[in-house]
């Protein structure tokens, strides 16, 4: 079990962002990625405020596919979000999904995303572009996350905690449309997305 320390930022400006990471940190890779939550039928996970995930990550530069899935549960959500997490690579997304369903877990929710992936001062810094929005994570040691956020031009204060997924209902609140289950790209924007990153990315 590692614990997983982050902050959060919801970004306007895709572009913005991504240039000043270009310059001022390492770019590691750049990857469309897919989410799938799972729990049982009495939700037990949920209402822990846990999850399981099971991911599929396809490198959009060298086509190589990964799987992983992953346990989490927020050990507090004030400030600097802290996580106990464990995860494990898996050979293949479609028979772990075949398991999963098998042992009595039941697909619940979903999201992809195109996802950038950057290194600076042993911090992990990713930059992801969501069907509703664009979203910066940096993890890592407290004092090197902050250091970095204040680089990039972004006040601590307007970090968040929470999930994806609970963004999305957010902003969907705030347009007054239905949210859905599963947030999911349209060819158009995953298209737009990808096209974006070839520009900049280079």
């Amino acid at each position: 079990m590692t614990e997983e320390t982050e902050l959060k930022f919801i970004v306007q400006n895709y572009g913005e962002i991504a240039r000043k990471l270009m310059d001022k940190s390492e770019f590691i890779s750049t990857a469309y990625e897919l989410t799938v939550m799972y729990d049982n039928k009495e939700k037990s996970l949920f209402k822990e405020d846990a999850r399981l995930r099971l991911r599929q990550i396809k490198n959009l530069r060298n086509n190589l596919e990964t799987c992983e899935l992953s346990y989490k549960k927020p050990k507090t959500r004030e400030g600097i979000k802290i996580e106990e997490e464990d995860e494990v690579s898996v050979s293949s997304f479609k028979e772990m999904q075949e398991i999963l369903l098998k042992i009595g877990f039941f697909k619940v929710s979903s999201y992809d995303r195109v996802r950038d992936t950057f290194k600076k001062d042993n911090c992990k810094i990713t930059l992801d572009t969501f069907s509703f929005g664009n979203l910066l994570e940096i993890e890592g040691e407290i004092n090197s996350i902050k250091k970095i956020a204040k680089e990039l031009g972004l006040n601590l204060k307007d970090n968040t905690s929470k999930s994806c997924d609970d963004i999305y209902d957010d902003i969907c609140k705030k347009q007054g449309k239905e949210t859905d289950a599963h947030i999911l790209h349209t060819k158009d924007s995953l298209r737009k997305a990808i096209e974006q990153r070839k520009v900049i990315l280079v």
